[in-house]
């Protein structure tokens, strides 16, 4: 059960699958708006050591690109807009009873911009004129498993803002599971769904994920799967529009 789990892991402290705020090196292509989206970064484990009782607490950051593409046929891929997110975050792992369990806080930024894509052929952005995005916040999480599911829940309190028209809380839930199939294939799957509001409106974005992971050597390899997403787009300069579509791509696993 355990080792199952330890051995897909992307960290010190294991990703939540779903979630669409995690660093990951990767792509996936949205067939139903023509669109790609080009994840860049990486979760960089400084030192963990042991705390007693079977408990193991490290720390970190976190640094990272999300990226929207469009695709414009010939191999060509305009870059619309791009996130940056970074941070530094802490954790621990161990055992309640017999069952694996941990708990994790970041501290992060992110803030976000409209690049050229999103200009016509003379730079003049006609569809939507950039503005300044820029949040820090903390988010805890933590979670438990029962067999091969590991069942979460978080919550994040946004402290600083710009634009100031979004809820301060985001409470956040989620579900993972990975299974060993054979010696070098992990299958994973994974729902997240997290809760906010813009503008006055409250509305829930829900995140899946479902894949194939081969191990190549240690815990490095490949992911190809199916993504979806159905609420709000995670994107800053489009954080009040909505942005649904099944997709499919791959992520390099370290």
């Amino acid at each position: 059960m355990q080792s199952s789990f330890v051995f897909a892991q992307d960290s010190f402290y294991p990703h939540y699958i779903a979630n669409p705020l995690e660093a990951r090196v990767g792509s996936f292509y949205q067939p139903n708006a023509d669109r790609l989206r080009l994840d860049i970064g990486q979760t960089i484990d400084l030192d963990h050591y042991d705390i007693g009782s079977g408990w193991q607490a490290g720390f970190g950051a976190d640094a990272f690109i999300l990226t929207r593409l469009r695709s414009e046929g010939n191999f060509k891929f305009p870059v619309e807009t791009a996130d940056y997110f970074f941070g530094l975050q802490g954790s621990m792992h161990g055992k309640i009873g017999e069952m694996p369990a941990g708990g994790r806080l970041r501290l992060s930024h992110i803030s976000t911009h409209l690049v050229d894509g999103a200009a016509d052929a003379q730079g003049i952005f006609t569809e939507r004129k950039p503005f300044v995005y820029s949040r820090e916040f903390a988010d805890v999480s933590g979670y438990m498993m029962i067999r091969d599911v590991r069942l979460y829940a978080g919550i994040t309190w946004i402290w600083s803002t710009q634009p100031r028209n979004i809820g301060r809380i985001v409470p956040q839930l989620g579900i993972d599971t990975r299974n060993s199939i054979g010696n070098n294939m992990v299958f994973e799957s994974g729902y997240d769904v997290r809760i906010s509001e813009v503008q006055g409106i409250t509305l829930p974005t829900h995140s899946i994920q479902c894949g194939l992971k081969y191990r190549m050597q240690k815990s490095t390899g490949f992911w190809f799967g199916l993504i979806a997403s159905f609420g709000r787009s995670i994107h800053g300069m489009y954080h009040t529009e909505r942005e649904d579509y099944v997709g499919y791509g791959f992520r390099i696993a370290y």
